[in-house]
């Protein structure tokens, strides 16, 4: 995988778009290869929940959310609900690696379709209960949430298998 966080041209949606990418790209880079049983390890006894099937997952349904519920105004098909707040992780269980990793790669390719019909001022057809964001801040989101979860498949990885990387 060719990842690079160095934008073609130096404008403001072009720079954020490529952060974007690279950012789903590491978070991508960080689950090829892994064998199912290390895909859905969670070897961390304060967070059950956590393996890189799961983070991905989640990654996911993050995306869904973000841009085809809050930017364009789409139906929350998200697995979530107020009884099962976890549900993206919980489903996880029950999904291939590659399953996951190729419902994570439709996600992009849809929410990447919206967003290229968007201009980064654009508000968003859903508001949050404290303000009214536009496209700009949910991609600047997008970045913020994918990488600080790519910490956590940094170490997810390296405990599995040892392999440390960028």
């Amino acid at each position: 995988m060719d990842r690079t966080d160095t934008p073609s041209t130096v404008d403001e949606r072009t720079t954020a778009l490529t952060l974007l990418r690279y950012v789903r790209e590491t978070a991508l880079a960080k689950a090829e290869g892994l064998p199912e049983d290390l895909a859905h390890a969670t070897p961390l006894a304060t967070s059950p929940l956590m393996s890189i099937a799961n983070v991905i997952n989640h990654l996911r349904w993050n995306e869904h959310y973000w841009v085809e519920v809050v930017v364009a105004g789409g139906e929350d098909r998200a697995p979530w609900s107020d009884e099962h707040p976890d549900g993206e992780f919980e489903i996880a269980a029950q999904m291939t690696l590659d399953d996951i990793l190729t419902g994570y790669r439709q996600q992009i390719a849809a929410c990447d379709a919206i967003l290229a019909e968007r201009d980064l001022d654009d508000l968003t057809a859903k508001p949050r209960r404290d303000f009214q964001p536009n496209v700009r801040w949910v991609v600047a989101h997008l970045v913020e949430e994918t990488a600080r979860h790519n910490g956590h498949l940094d170490i997810l990885r390296e405990l599995a298998d040892g392999e440390v990387g960028d």
